[in-house]
């Protein structure tokens, strides 16, 4: 469904992004392009979506040209970025419909569409609340729903669950394997999370400096490191330590050794048994062991095989940040001060309320002021403008607002 050969993608300044990049992606699969930020893979998704040039090789994408067909490649593909594609002031609903539109799909079709979706993402109950009310993994969802209204046989996904919690995260990859399996969708994932290249991807792909090092499914690669994988973590890189790692190359059953900062993974078969053994060697080299760990061979050791760096650095969790700066930038530019006092000013009012107990409301016999029942001075009164109020109504002045008198209303 997607051939890629070749691909040469370089920036103003002579940075090669990708650099002579290979890579097949067949009907019906899930390939994850793994790989730690910088190593090309957002690039490689944007040439192939038509999104931006590229300088040499070639890409094919369900079987048309990206150069001399775009408008057929766009048509049997959905893209799924970083960055949310929806916005953020419309309703779920409104979203789904402009990227109908966008298709050139019929008012019918457009709505049977987003139904269907709606139920499929669970976003039924939140369609006709707007984007900034839902949570990070309601967003996405969206984005994804959006990328599928046009029924297309390809879903690429650009780091999907990126600044997601663990909870929304596995949410995510179960609807993920859904698409993959019962609309059987061929996706394209690019990613840094070890964890889901391992459990979503049917094979991986290890790209660094924008080149694919190795694609296999995710057994295969780390059968291929073989034996176990014991790791020596030492409080610092010395001549004793340095000398130890070299030395263990002539240690009989040792397949290879490889640093990692300051962690030395040894792998060798029958690996708890010889933990004994490579204790008294570096005790025997002068090399202070402050942890050793023992386990099978994982992705990142298949990574720091093929790229001499490791991906397992904790993830960052929560929520990401609030919906306006995704919007507006990391800094929230021109908008930060103002959501910033509106997010003030509704946390204020709610500790108020758990404080202070609420007057009763009015009967609904009362008399009101004219002119208050008009709405003429709603805004005087909420400034604390004087106004006439029935000596029996219970109301003072600032215990009640607009939304009261709405409900009242």
């Amino acid at each position: 469904m997607i051939r890629i050969e070749k691909l040469v993608k370089i920036f103003p300044g002579g940075a090669r992004a990708v650099n002579g990049l290979d890579l097949q992606v067949h009907a019906g699969e899930i390939l994850a392009l793994l790989g730690p930020n910088g190593a090309g893979k957002s690039t490689t998704i944007r040439c192939l979506t038509t999104l931006c040039g590229f300088d040499e090789g070639k890409i094919h994408v369900a079987g048309k040209d990206v150069d001399t067909h775009p408008n057929e490649v766009r048509q049997a593909i959905g893209l799924v970025a970083q960055q949310t594609g929806v916005d953020f002031f419309l309703t779920g609903r409104e979203n789904l419909r402009l990227f109908g539109q966008l298709y050139h799909l019929d008012k019918k079709t457009i709505e049977t569409r987003i139904d269907e979706l709606a139920k499929y993402f669970e976003l039924s109950d939140a369609l006709d609340r707007t984007v900034t009310t839902y949570s990070g993994g309601m967003r996405r969802k969206l984005d994804i729903a959006t990328a599928l209204i046009h029924r297309p046989r390809i879903l690429l996904l650009d780091e999907p669950t990126l600044g997601l919690d663990i909870h929304a995260r596995k949410n995510l990859w179960d609807y993920i394997r859904q698409l993959n399996k019962e609309l059987k969708l061929t996706i394209l994932l690019t990613t840094h999370y070890l964890e889901e290249a391992d459990q979503l991807a049917h094979r991986v792909a290890i790209i660094a400096n924008g080149t694919v090092r190795v694609v296999d499914t995710p057994e295969k690669l780390k059968q291929s490191i073989g034996g176990d994988a014991v790791c020596l973590t030492f409080p610092e890189v010395d001549v004793s330590t340095q000398t130890f790692a070299y030395n263990l190359k002539n240690l009989e059953g040792v397949q290879k050794a490889l640093w990692d900062n300051n962690n030395l993974r040894v792998y060798l078969n029958n690996g708890a048994n010889r933990i004994p053994e490579l204790l008294q060697k570096a005790e025997a080299q002068g090399a202070k062991i402050d942890a050793v760990t023992l386990s099978r061979p994982s992705l990142d050791d298949v990574f720091i095989q093929y790229t001499g760096t490791s991906l397992n650095a904790p993830a960052e969790e929560g929520g990401g940040d609030e919906w306006w700066k995704q919007w507006a930038g990391k800094d929230g530019g021109k908008w930060a001060k103002k959501w910033q006092d509106q997010q003030q000013a509704e946390a204020q009012p709610k500790a108020a309320d758990a404080s202070q107990p609420k007057p009763e409301a009015p009967s609904e016999q009362q008399s009101w002021p004219q002119d208050w029942q008009n709405g003429e001075n709603q805004q005087n009164w909420q400034k604390g403008g004087e106004q006439s109020w029935p000596k029996d109504s219970g109301w003072k002045e600032g215990q009640w607002d607009k939304q009261d008198w709405d409900k009242k209303k």
